[in-house]
């Protein structure tokens, strides 16, 4: 039995983002700290050298605290309201988000352990993406550009199901390896991510779009990712690592499919919110079109991309973050007010969005090193 029936001051679950956001919030800022100290004793460290800016051996167990937060905050509202969304596990195709999630972070722990092929993690991300996919995570309109030039009448594109099984794997796959490529620098992947949240949420709470359970989900996410970022800023005291990466991007591009590309009432907005994606989808079209003109493997590293762009352009590491952050808050922004997310939203958006990224920009505290 569900525990709000004797706690009648909380708010419905429609309207407990706030909660879900604080609970993940505070459960990363306690998480944090104690794994940074267990993947130090444990020696499981990001080494410097090569194409990395750190100067110091740094833990790369970052994931496991955003993974777990969620996760906590999954159970409590499930202990609290019954369940975590306001449809159920039914609705929202939430058992395909998280079931592919946790496949997902658990082939990045494996490597943030013992480094993995790419070849492998690259089946695998594929696995997990078919699994979101027969659990209902699914492409299934899409916007029709000729209705805008006034050719065809019809607005959306009903996708065949091969079509939408190949667009919805293509994207997942695509974005998780997105955020994970442009996690170079302190901050900077947990940012993008934290910012693709905050503007989900917003767009998903919007009246037109009713769908609360992305927004909820979006909204944990951005919670526990805003407490990771407390040890994550520069200097960073831990990494998201891949598990931490890899999850970030598969949740949020999944989350994104479920809310919104399988309604044709949606679709357009489904299309338009890859503005909010655009940072880390730029960044990794630019490094795959780089490596194939220089012969090179696509998943091969290097240091060409935007944000080491940014540094030998002059700026610092702390400037290149200012830049890249107001850049994705823009495009955030630009994303749900084109969809129409409801001004109060866009401020809720960039009012969090400030207060999470600048109240420990500049924290002075030193490095935990082995």
């Amino acid at each position: 039995m569900a525990i709000i029936s004797h706690l009648s001051f909380l708010p419905s679950l429609e309207k407990s983002h706030f909660i879900a956001f604080g609970i993940a919030l505070l459960s990363s800022l306690y998480l944090t700290p104690l794994i940074t100290e267990r993947a130090i004793k444990l020696n499981i460290l990001d080494k410097p050298g090569g194409r990395h800016l750190h100067k110091t051996p740094i833990p790369r167990l970052g994931g496991i605290a955003i993974y777990l937060s969620l996760l906590i905050t999954s159970l409590l509202f499930i202990a609290i309201y019954g369940r975590y969304t306001p449809g159920g596990f039914e609705h929202f195709e939430l058992t395909g988000v998280l079931s592919g999630a946790t496949l997902i972070f658990f082939v990045g722990l494996l490597d943030d352990i013992s480094p993995l092929p790419s070849l492998t993690k690259l089946i695998a991300q594929i696995f997990a993406s078919v699994v979101a996919f027969l659990c209902g995570v699914q492409v299934k309109f899409l916007v029709n550009p000729l209705f805008f030039f006034g050719a065809v009448d019809e607005r959306v594109i009903a996708l065949d199901p091969i079509i939408s099984f190949i667009l919805t794997v293509g994207w997942l796959v695509l974005i998780t390896n997105a955020l994970n490529l442009i996690d170079g620098m302190d901050g900077l992947a947990g940012g993008v991510a934290l910012i693709v949240g905050l503007s989900l949420w917003a767009i998903l709470l919007d009246e037109k779009i009713l769908e609360p359970s992305g927004a909820l989900l979006s909204a944990t996410l951005a919670g526990a990712v805003m407490g990771f970022l407390r040890s994550n800023y520069n200097p960073a005291r831990i990494f998201l690592g891949d598990s931490g990466a890899y999850f970030l991007g598969f949740t949020l591009g999944a989350t994104a499919v479920a809310g919104l590309a399988d309604n044709p009432n949606t679709a357009t907005v489904g299309s338009v919110v890859v503005i909010a994606f655009s940072f880390p989808l730029i960044d990794t079209f630019f490094a795959i079109f780089r490596r194939f003109l220089q012969g090179k493997p696509v998943m091969q590293p290097d240091a060409e991309h935007i944000h080491h762009r940014i540094l030998r352009a002059g700026l610092s590491a702390k400037e290149t973050m200012v830049v890249i952050y107001l850049t994705c808050g823009l495009l955030g922004l630009i994303a749900a007010t084109i969809t129409g997310a409801h001004k109060r939203y866009s401020i809720l958006l960039l009012m969090t969005l400030s207060l999470g990224l600048l109240s420990g920009f500049w924290r002075r505290e030193k490095i935990i090193t082995p």
